[in-house]
């Protein structure tokens, strides 16, 4: 017996819509892919504030954060309380100037912590410490 096949597997131009389901997904994940994902560091959920103070924008800055398990971040990296007079030390020699320490604190933060950390970084030789506080509306 003999059967007669109607189709032709490999005939003719190949169909568009299957290539374009696989290339519209593949596209969109490469051009937004990046911005799918979110940057690492930590959340501060800063508390709001009422002065408007603004730091000369050639000022060399250290950026130094607590979260609200009082864990302690340089740079968005975990630093320990124990080597951070080190650590701040180093990158007040590598900045020109006077550098100024922006502390983010976690809305969170016992003020205890705040005040700690504002000594630590005296002990490393900075002169200011400005904590940070969200921009009210």
């Amino acid at each position: 017996m003999r059967f007669v096949l109607a189709t032709k597997p490999i005939s003719g131009h190949p169909d568009a819509a299957a290539w374009l389901c696989v290339l519209f997904p593949l596209a969109f994940f490469l051009l937004l892919g990046s911005q799918l994902v979110l940057p690492p560091g930590v959340a501060v959920e800063l508390p709001a504030g009422g002065a408007d103070i603004r730091l000369a924008p050639d000022q060399p800055r250290i950026v130094l954060a607590v979260d609200r398990q009082g864990r302690t971040f340089l740079d968005n990296q975990f630093v320990p309380e124990s080597d951070l007079v080190r650590r701040l030390a180093e990158r007040r020699s590598r900045l020109p100037g006077r550098p100024v320490v922006l502390l983010h604190a976690d809305a969170a933060v016992a003020h205890e912590v705040v005040v700690r950390l504002g000594g630590i970084a005296r002990k490393a030789g900075l002169e200011q410490v400005f904590l940070m506080a969200r921009q009210a509306p």
